[in-house]
């Protein structure tokens, strides 16, 4: 070997030496640091046995806590405050006000130097119960184009039982399996989705047990598109009642992209309102080709009948 081939041979050498004794004092010899992580979820644990008891907690002092780790200095690109669990049960709580422990540990390797708080203060009430159907809808972080709806098949179930306090049902716009756009090809796929309660604005509302908890499905990408409906009321009646009604016009469907480009209208069954005597609302039973659904926000359409006795001319 030659003087220049052996210089670069021990620079080599010395390289290799100072980075396995520098992974060895990191991974050996790491100095512990204090990390602190903001804004922790707060999981309220107890819930469902508060609501076999016909209660529901309806408001609390502390929604998230920030925590402080000592943990490997290494460790801190690993380590995000989703790691970290925050538990308050709650499930001996009674109507009124509660004191609950917030008790909270971390990852492996890690010891909880500090907690923002160490108690919070629970509001419980007597619980409402309602049945709502459940919806399937894109999580509110995605980038979404304005025609964009998944497409579910074969839900487990279609509805569910929501109890929580008479407050936040009250915000409840709809109880949703949420899913995530990036997941959702055209092509079906199965899932398994917990169920949420979400506001006006896609915001999950805490405090609300849902029974199923979680559901099967299957589901695709969907586009929307909105086109002409034809509807036809009959109205055979010869009686002393007038009936008026206002029908919708188009209706929002949905499908693959492939499948909407062909179809441009949609017919739906004859409603017969001879016999009907009083103010209604009436479902309309749609003729859809294969692969179309009705979108969610044409899912409440309905034909608007009023009926109206009329006035014998000795009246007038």
């Amino acid at each position: 070997m030659t003087k220049s081939g052996r210089k670069i041979f021990n620079m080599v050498i010395a390289i290799l030496v100072a980075i396995a004794a520098w992974v060895f004092v990191v991974y050996n010899y790491d100095p512990m640091t204090l990390v602190t992580y903001n804004d922790v979820p707060v999981n309220f644990t107890g819930e469902r046995d508060l609501a076999e008891r016909g209660l529901a907690v309806s408001a609390t002092s502390m929604e998230t806590v920030n925590v402080t780790l000592s943990q490997r200095r290494i460790d801190g690109k690993k380590i995000s405050a989703a790691d970290i669990t925050v538990n308050a049960d709650v499930s001996d709580c009674v109507a009124g006000d509660n004191n609950v422990t917030i008790r909270v540990s971390g990852p492996t390797g890690t010891s909880v130097n500090s907690v923002s708080a160490s108690e919070t203060d629970v509001d419980v009430s007597r619980a409402k119960t309602e049945i709502m159907d459940i919806d399937v809808v894109y999580n509110a972080e995605a980038e979404l184009e304005e025609d964009e709806e998944p497409i579910a098949y074969d839900l487990g179930s279609t509805s569910a039982e929501v109890s929580s306090s008479a407050e936040v049902l009250s915000k409840i716009d709809k109880v949703a399996a949420v899913l995530d756009r990036e997941d959702l090809t055209d092509t079906p796929k199965s899932y398994t989705v917990d169920l949420q309660a979400l506001d006006r604005n896609g915001n999950v509302l805490p405090h609300v047990v849902i029974d199923p908890k979680e559901i099967s499905l299957d589901a695709s990408e969907g586009y929307i598109k909105k086109v002409n409906l034809y509807l036809t009321v009959k109205d055979e009646s010869d009686d002393s009642y007038e009936r008026k009604w206002v029908a919708p016009e188009t209706v929002t469907i949905k499908g693959t992209e492939s499948v909407l480009n062909k179809v441009n209208s949609i017919t739906a069954e004859e409603i017969d309102v001879t016999y009907r005597y009083e103010d209604e609302e009436i479902e309309i039973n749609y003729d859809l080709p294969e692969g179309i659904y009705i979108a969610d926000e044409s899912l409440d359409q309905r034909v608007k009948l009023t009926v109206t006795q009329k006035k014998d001319d000795e009246d007038e």
